[in-house]
């Protein structure tokens, strides 16, 4: 908004009157102090010459303002250019750089509602600009009055001083138009309503009335926002509107999600949709085709959520609910086959999971090597090898000699790429926390097999995006398509508890994110051989790891008395990332605690371990940080912060999130 215009003086002008008003004031104490004069009529006789003096000296200023700016325009330009500025019937002015405006025609007094503008104005008392606006020549609309005005800026040179002149176009009918255009713009939302299969298998006889309610509340929805909602296959919607409907939805951060979700079937399980739908530039059908994408990385991401695509980058709303394990393992057979077809062509393979290695991204990656090598390959596994979070999985490994030079750190890796290597990435879909993400940036052709919901699109599409965020792990994932890429038995038995020993640290023994997919997992495992017991061997800690986890506990704070907090500086001590991730876990057995989050300093990096019991999604709160994960699991990693910065940052994001839900 513009602010009211004025005649008002320069700084120099003010201190002038305040200087004159203490003198006179002085004098008029002294006059009173040694005279008998009276005080009354001495006192009105000073005000009376103050504002006499004050009234000549602003007609001076004015004149000797206009005079310069008269002197200025001459010596710059012509008289009959002098001449046309003057008569224009655009808004007109001369400032100096420090933006005080020293000459304007009677058209901008005019448009800015002023009867006069002394010489010394600043421009921002008149108009929405200030001189720095001025010199970036135009870029942006100025408000004069109650209109909207373009601008040239000129600057000339007089007396070796630069003078600024701005030339005002109105376009206050072209923006009213440019903004009715934006918000008729038509936009485009996909929309599917999340896990149909596997809520039939539960409450089918109740399901199509569920359904049918679904649908009304989305026609509801989309009356209201004069939108066209068609049904363009079972339990899938096309809603089209327009720019203006769309921003009130992001306004309301789509609550289309809640009254959805308040639907309830069989023992009150939630019935959730997922929206797509992009708020970018281009054709229609390119915001079609990114409405598509944004649809696609909202199931990717679990479902229960609206992905928006702008300009800027992506915006998720909602995510409020874990997402239902997929019965079928359809996917994983189609996967599979496309999996074995792209080794099949490759001429070398390599593998890689997170850096910072887990038994779930160990496994993975040897059950993704096995494949490979049943295909004829020798693959390669890219892994830090100094990882002692690991160090037990390499040892379970030595007693098979064709592993012996399978692990290869990022720098030998980068000598094997060949225009036919095939990139095998598990575990993780975020570039940033690849192992090796030159790797990845130099590969073409890569595979994604992933249980983490996305967090963001790849710079290059995968060839096979597998990412099912409602397995409970990647060794589960991997274990279905081996499964279904291999009559034979050809896992070892030191792979599959490898494979195993992954599930059952993401499943926490099997009492977390576990469904009929994940125990068939395990039981296919077990037939290879996997022992349990074995396995767990891998979990086993020493005493030092008892000490280190003390440490978390007593430094252990409860935040809006549901959320546990604790940090510490460990140093170069790598170890005490697996012992934050169990502490996090450990926190969540606190009465009354809903989710933990454990941050530990190593080096220039600050790991973040979250866990929740389902009442809080933590994987939304670290989305913040770059990190990602599930609803109840997740992880993040800053670098080159202060503890206590990101302890606060983390604060903060918690307070959004608990506001926003």
């Amino acid at each position: 908004m513009q602010k009211n215009s004025k005649r008002i003086a320069t700084r120099v002008d003010l201190v002038i009157c305040i200087g004159l008003a203490a003198v006179l004031f002085t004098a008029f104490a002294i006059i009173c102090e040694y005279t008998s004069l009276p005080p009354i009529y001495l006192g009105v006789a000073f005000v009376i010459g103050y504002l006499l003096v004050i009234s000549i000296w602003a007609t001076v200023r004015r004149a000797t303002g206009s005079a310069t700016a008269k002197r200025i325009l001459i010596d710059t330009f012509s008289d009959d250019i002098i001449e046309v500025i003057a008569r224009l019937k655009m808004p007109v002015f001369m400032c100096n750089n420090e933006g005080e405006i020293l000459w304007c025609n009677k058209t901008f007094i005019k448009a800015s509602n002023s009867k006069d503008i002394i010489s010394g104005t600043k421009i921002e008392t008149v108009c929405s600009m200030t001189e720095e606006d001025l010199k970036l020549n135009g870029e942006k609309p100025v408000t004069i009055g109650d209109r909207i005005y373009k601008y040239d800026g000129i600057r000339a040179e007089a007396n070796d001083e630069n003078y600024w002149f701005a030339i005002f176009t109105d376009c206050t009918e072209l923006e009213d138009y440019r903004e009715k255009y934006t918000n008729a713009r038509t936009r485009v939302m996909y929309i599917v309503i999340d896990n149909i299969d596997e809520l039939l298998q539960y409450v089918q006889d109740k399901f199509r009335s569920a359904a049918v309610e679904v649908e009304n509340r989305l026609k509801s929805w989309a009356h209201d926002m004069n939108a066209i909602i068609k049904e363009y296959e079972t339990n899938k919607y096309l809603l089209i509107t327009d720019d203006e409907q769309l921003e009130k939805c992001i306004d309301s951060r789509f609550d289309i999600l809640d009254s959805i979700r308040s639907i309830r079937v069989g023992d009150g399980i939630p019935l959730t949709i997922s929206i797509g739908t992009s708020k970018t530039q281009g054709s229609i059908f390119d915001r079609e085709m990114e409405a598509q994408e944004a649809l696609d990385l909202a199931l990717q991401r679990g479902g229960d959520q609206a992905v928006l695509k702008t300009e800027e980058g992506i915006d998720f709303f909602g995510g409020k609910t874990k997402s239902v394990q997929k019965r079928t393992n359809v996917r994983a057979r189609v996967v599979a086959n496309e999996l074995c077809s792209l080794l099949g062509r490759a001429e070398n393979v390599l593998i890689m999971g997170h850096s910072f290695g887990d038994f779930d991204s160990f496994g993975a990656s040897v059950g993704i090597a096995r494949l490979a090598m049943s295909m004829g390959h020798k693959p390669n596994i890219i892994i830090n090898k100094r990882d002692t979070n690991i160090k037990h999985c390499f040892e379970r490994l030595e007693a098979l000699p064709e592993y012996s030079t399978v692990f290869v750190d990022k720098v030998t890796a980068m000598d094997l790429i060949r225009p036919d290597t095939l990139l095998v990435i598990v575990d993780v879909n975020n570039p940033m926390h690849y192992e090796a993400p030159d790797i990845a940036h130099n590969v073409k052709t890569i595979a994604v097999i992933d249980h983490h919901r996305k967090t963001g699109t790849f710079s290059r599409e995968p060839r096979i995006t597998y990412i099912e965020p409602s397995a409970s792990s990647a060794s589960e994932l991997v274990s279905e398509i081996i499964q279904q890429s291999m009559t034979l038995k050809n896992l070892e038995k030191e792979e599959a508890e490898l494979l195993l020993s992954g599930i059952i640290l993401d499943t926490k023994q099997f009492t977390r994110n576990t469904g009929m997919r994940t125990f068939g997992a395990a039981q296919y495992l077990r037939g290879e051989g996997a022992s349990p017991l074995d396995a767990n061997d891998l979990f086993k800690t020493d005493v030092s790891e008892l000490v280190h986890e003390a440490y978390f506990h007593t430094n252990l704070i409860t935040y809006h008395n549901r959320i546990a907090i604790s940090h510490y500086d460990a140093g170069i001590d790598s170890s005490f990332r697996l012992t934050a991730a169990k502490a996090a876990d450990s926190m969540l057995n606190v009465k009354d605690i809903d989710a933990s989050f454990i941050l530990v300093k190593i080096g220039d990096s600050i790991n973040i371990s979250a866990r929740s019991n389902g009442s809080i999604n933590v994987q939304l709160i670290l989305e913040a940080f770059n990190g990602g994960g599930h609803f109840d699991v997740a992880g993040a990693q800053i670098k080159n912060e202060t503890l206590n910065a990101v302890v606060l940052k983390l604060k903060n994001e918690i307070d959004k999130y608990l506001e926003n839900n």
